[in-house]
This record gives C-alpha cells, structure tokens and sequence, in this order.
C-alpha cells in the first residue's frame, strides 16, 4: 500500500473479514508472496497466532514465497517453520550458494537434499519435506499440460497477450501450441469443432 497510514485500519478490517469466514468448514488461507505480510509487523503478529488456532478451525494455511530468505528473516520464522509440516521446494541452482544453503539449512535441509534442489529440473521437479518423509518428484505433465501450466514467466505472458490481441479466444489454443513449438498439438485440434463457431447441419 502506497499510505501507510491506511494499512492499519485495512489490515484490521481484512483480519476480520477472514476470522468470520473460519467457521470449521475446510479452509485453504493462501498466502501468496509471503514477503508482503511478514514485512509488517501487525500482519506478521497475526500470522503468528493463527498458525497456533486455525487448526483447531479446520484452516489449513499455504505460505508461498519466491525467496526462503522472506521467511527465515521474519521474526516469526521458528513458528512457520515448526508449524508447517510439509513443504516444497521449488528447483533452485543458487541453492547450494552460502547464503541460500543457510536458508535451507534452517529448513532441516542436509546437504544431499540441498544438492538435489540445486540440481532439479524447473518446472518439472518438486522436492517435497514432511513427517512421513522426503523426496524429489514430478508431477509428470506431458508436453501440453507442461506447456499450459508452465506458461508463467514472463516471455510466456507476453506471449499470450499477443495471441489474444491478434487473434481472440477463438484459435487461441492452436496459436499457443505452434508458438511453444507443438504444431502436432495444434495440429490436432483442428480435428475437434471449435466450441465458439456455430455448427452448420
């Protein structure tokens, strides 16, 4: 937020807004961008409490962050690290750099499992850290769903701005896959009715 005098009163407001929703139903509390919350305080103080409470309300809360450096220079770092017990590490070459292995060190990472996320495919290899285990996985997406799901950086992006602009929705499928170097892909949907034509009996 650009005035810091409205991140009190909205943050307030948010934590009620959320509170009223945790009624004991299943709850995914996605935290996105974890940075953005642990760099406030008031913000970083209420995560604190609700990592302790919100299990007992059935919430289940999903920190994600670009950097582990976000979360172990928190204050609040011992809590999310105790009270989240499975986590997964996304491939990282820098990880075996000392200031990163430390990051990871502080996770529970040995060094072998380090190595393993430093020597991990992108957008293909997840290394997953629980009480029952860990391991290096994937999740074995072929080339089309690879291509679907993996378009998120900013090329991709670009991208599809492109073909949307160009063309529409309507061929947009095909366009992609030729771009992304699948005409097969492309190819064959051209053996399907596309579902925003009219179909002629």
């Amino acid at each position: 937020m650009h005035s810091q005098g409205a991140v009190l009163p909205v943050l307030t407001y948010l934590f009620h807004r959320l509170e009223d929703r945790f009624d004991g139903r299943p709850t995914l509390l996605m935290l996105d961008e974890a940075w953005v919350y642990l760099d406030n305080p008031l913000f970083a103080a209420r995560i604190r409490e609700w990592l302790k409470v919100l299990r007992k309300k059935n919430v289940s809360v999903i920190f994600a962050t670009q950097s582990l450096a976000d979360i172990t220079g928190s204050s609040i770092a011992p809590a999310i690290i105790e009270s989240c017990p499975q986590r997964i590490f996304l491939p990282n070459d820098r990880a075996v750099e000392p200031q990163a292995r430390a990051a990871y060190e502080r996770f529970g990472l040995n060094e072998r499992q380090i190595e393993l996320v430093a020597r991990a495919t992108p957008k293909r290899h997840y290394y997953l850290q629980s009480r029952r285990g860990n391991r290096l996985f994937e999740l074995g997406l072929g080339p089309i769903a690879l291509a679907l799901c993996g378009a998120s950086d900013p090329a991709a992006q670009t991208l599809i701005d492109n073909i949307l602009s160009e063309e529409g929705r309507g061929s947009f499928a095909a366009r992609f896959f030729s771009a992304r170097g699948l005409d097969w892909a492309a190819e064959l949907l051209q053996q399907f009715p596309q579902p925003n034509k009219e179909q002629s009996s």
